[in-house]
């Protein structure tokens, strides 16, 4: 089966399932760039290319990282600007006389535990700090968008809804963990474990997108998957 993008030809690639092309038009429809990601790693775990164990939990990795903002919105608050307020605690910290105006690693002062900081330079980094926290979402906290933002009634449903949660956090984390090159090689990786973590992961991807009595009922099959 041969898929063919409006932006030019692709590599011809297997056929995908029918719960797969569910998942894959589902994700086409809220989140596009995702379905492309969702689509090269079903390819990859297809055709094993080189270094398709990192490639594929990325894609993962990105999938659980967006898929919250794609369905919900971007989270309350918005993105941190680290540019413009490291920029601005740099000046506080330069019209304060604790950093010269031109900054070398030559020029950073010795530091000094009894340094005096002013209220002044002081607060602009306390405020970056305070923000930087709450604007770091917990993965259980962006789970939960997901499935709210998936079907708003999941909301009326939080206790019923938290199996499923964890065993969400739980098969992504495992992608997350593999994600970044750490010296092995996709032959460290059991071919098995890989594709039954990946079953998994869209096993319980499509419960969430079915909403929620498809996920409660396939619950008990999903969580003795990932048990066995």
């Amino acid at each position: 089966m041969e898929h063919l993008p409006e932006n030019g030809p692709r590599t011809a690639v297997p056929d995908l399932g029918g719960d797969r092309l569910e998942l894959l038009a589902w994700l086409r429809r809220n989140a596009p760039s995702l379905a492309e990601l969702y689509e090269g790693a079903v390819t990859m775990l297809m055709t094993n290319p080189p270094g398709h164990v990192r490639l594929i939990a990325h894609a993962v990795r990105e999938i659980r990282n967006g898929l919250p903002e794609a369905v919900s919105g971007p989270k309350a608050g918005g993105r941190l600007d680290y540019t413009s307020r490291v920029d601005g605690i740099l000046e506080a910290w330069v019209q304060a006389g604790l950093m010269p105006v031109e900054l070398t690693l030559a020029d950073l002062p010795t530091p000094d535990t009894t340094m005096a900081v002013s209220t002044t330079a002081a607060k602009p980094v306390l405020e970056l700090l305070r923000d930087h926290q709450m604007a770091r979402e917990r993965p259980i906290e962006a789970a939960r968008r997901l499935f709210v933002g998936v079907a708003p009634e999941n909301q009326e449903h939080a206790d019923a809804l938290q199996p499923i949660i964890q065993q969400w956090l739980k098969v992504t984390k495992w992608f997350v963990a593999r994600a970044h090159d750490n010296g092995r090689c996709d032959a460290d990786c059991p071919r098995d474990e890989l594709k039954r973590q990946f079953g998994l992961f869209e096993k319980t991807l499509m419960a969430v997108v079915r909403g929620f009595y498809t996920a409660v009922s396939e619950l008990d099959e999903i969580l003795e998957d990932a048990n066995s």
